[in-house]
């Protein structure tokens, strides 16, 4: 539910965007009914890996808990903070930047950044709010769901770069190898 751009609740327990489309895709090829569970991140999807069958994560080589299967959508990630500035300018000394724990960003920040501090929270709500209080200077997040959750906000600028372009895909536990390959065939054009 923190990516805007491949999933919104619209109303409690209604769902739309790419994610969405491709549940209910899914759920007819399937002759099953979809359930869609939310979560506040990447990273509260994998700690719940028991909870779902299917997941749309972020692409992240470090994640060897799950399989890809399916690109869903391409997001960009950037900052928003009160100083109007490129991403690459950010890292600087002093500067702390406040990200969603587990987040594929999270994890490119980490080991790109040579002078600013990522503080870590537990949700991209939690980093954002972080960064309005003060706590940091920066907030990152997916461009769409930092847009949307600080619309009207004249005091906040998000950067005009980005910082990181992410793949979103369809995933499944890495132990269900045959699940993988089967919904990788039935998901082929």
């Amino acid at each position: 539910m923190a990516n805007a751009s491949i999933v919104c609740e619209t109303a409690p327990g209604r769902f739309t965007g790419p994610v969405a489309d491709l549940a209910a895709r899914l759920a007819a090829a399937l002759r099953l009914e979809a359930r869609i569970l939310p979560f506040a991140s990447g990273g509260a999807i994998l700690a719940e890996a028991g909870a779902w069958d299917i997941a749309v994560l972020a692409v992240d080589a470090a994640r060897t808990q799950v399989r890809y299967v399916h690109e869903v959508a391409q997001v960009s990630a950037t900052l928003a903070g009160r100083r109007g500035m490129s991403c690459r300018e950010a890292d600087r000394h002093s500067v702390r930047i406040a990200t969603a724990r587990g987040a594929a960003y999270e994890t490119h920040l980490l080991g790109k950044l040579a002078q600013a501090e990522v503080i870590s929270f537990d949700t991209p709500a939690a980093a954002r709010d972080a960064m309005l209080a003060g706590v940091c200077d920066f907030a990152a997040g997916i461009r769409a769901t930092l847009q949307s959750s600080l619309a009207g906000r004249a005091d906040i600028h998000l950067m005009q770069d980005d910082f990181l372009t992410v793949s979103q895909a369809l995933a499944v536990p890495a132990e269900h190898e045959e699940a993988a390959l089967f919904l990788a065939k039935l998901l082929v054009p």
